[in-house]
């Protein structure tokens, strides 16, 4: 389990954070939601411990995150951020790979190539593993990066040991049918055990895919609960200022209704 026990972010004389709480579950998929600039991605990065607490504090089983070395932290959490460059005309293969340094000293070479393939074949990518990784389109790199923190992870989740794996916007640059494939991933992961935590923007996305939601809001936390208990019209009006529900039609994922009077008064 991961806790944020009533952390608060400072920068300068801004807070980013105020005061939240977050519990993740190993199995789980909990989605982060807010308008921009509401502190989704601070809360992210606190919890992957990128960023200082000014306050509170952070716990994965039961131990302050700075109490793991950091192989130990990497092999229980993988990080999956809204924009990773490579200057270097590295193999999408050589990419994926790169998520092997911190099982190289306890797993078989042989077992981590295993990992590779199997990561980058639930991608889908593997028509790809030997491009440049700087020849490849926004949503490509996407896929990869993903496919790398999901290879980071594999040996605990065959171990069935507690993992998490953190991603910032991961349906940004993809396409319609990416965003549902990667958002079915993330689904998939929390189901073989892992905790997921997810920042999105698409309510939708959201609904059709989460557990939990967490909505953020001028950097509080204003709601927390099933998508059904968060996404009220009453939630939506007072966070979005947007008159919208979320419907549900019998066969079809959740999509988002938005009136169009409140469009046009905003």
């Amino acid at each position: 389990m991961i806790e944020a026990k009533n952390i608060t972010v400072k920068v300068a004389q801004n807070t980013l954070l105020h005061d939240a709480n977050l519990t993740l579950d190993c199995g789980q998929l909990t989605v982060i939601l807010g308008p921009n600039g509401a502190g989704k991605s601070t809360l992210l990065k606190s919890l992957c411990g990128d960023i200082p607490l000014t306050a509170g504090q952070v716990e994965y089983q039961q131990l302050n995150y700075h109490e793991y070395d950091a192989k130990q932290f990497a092999r229980m959490r993988a990080v999956l951020t809204q924009n990773y460059d490579c200057d270097f005309p590295f193999t999408v293969q050589e990419i994926v790979e790169m998520s092997h340094f911190v099982h190289a000293d306890s797993t078989p070479f042989t077992t981590l190539q295993a990992y590779s393939k199997q990561a980058i074949n639930t991608l889908n990518m593997s028509h790809l593993i030997n491009k440049p990784f700087t020849q490849l389109s926004g949503g490509e790199k996407q896929r990869v990066q993903f496919a790398r923190v999901l290879c980071q992870l594999l040996p605990a989740l065959e171990n069935q040991e507690p993992c998490y794996l953190l991603i910032d916007e991961p349906t940004a640059s993809l396409d319609l049918y990416h965003q549902y494939q990667v958002m079915q991933l993330a689904r998939d992961i929390a189901n073989k055990g892992a905790g997921v935590l997810a920042v999105v923007h698409d309510l939708a996305l959201a609904a059709s895919f989460a557990d939990n939601i967490t909505m953020l809001e001028n950097g509080r936390v204003v709601a927390y609960g099933k998508p059904d208990e968060v996404l009220t019209e009453a939630q939506l009006a007072q966070t979005y200022q947007i008159k919208a529900h979320i419907l549900q039609n019998v066969g079809s994922l959740p999509s988002l209704q938005v009136a169009k009077q409140a469009l046009s008064n905003a």
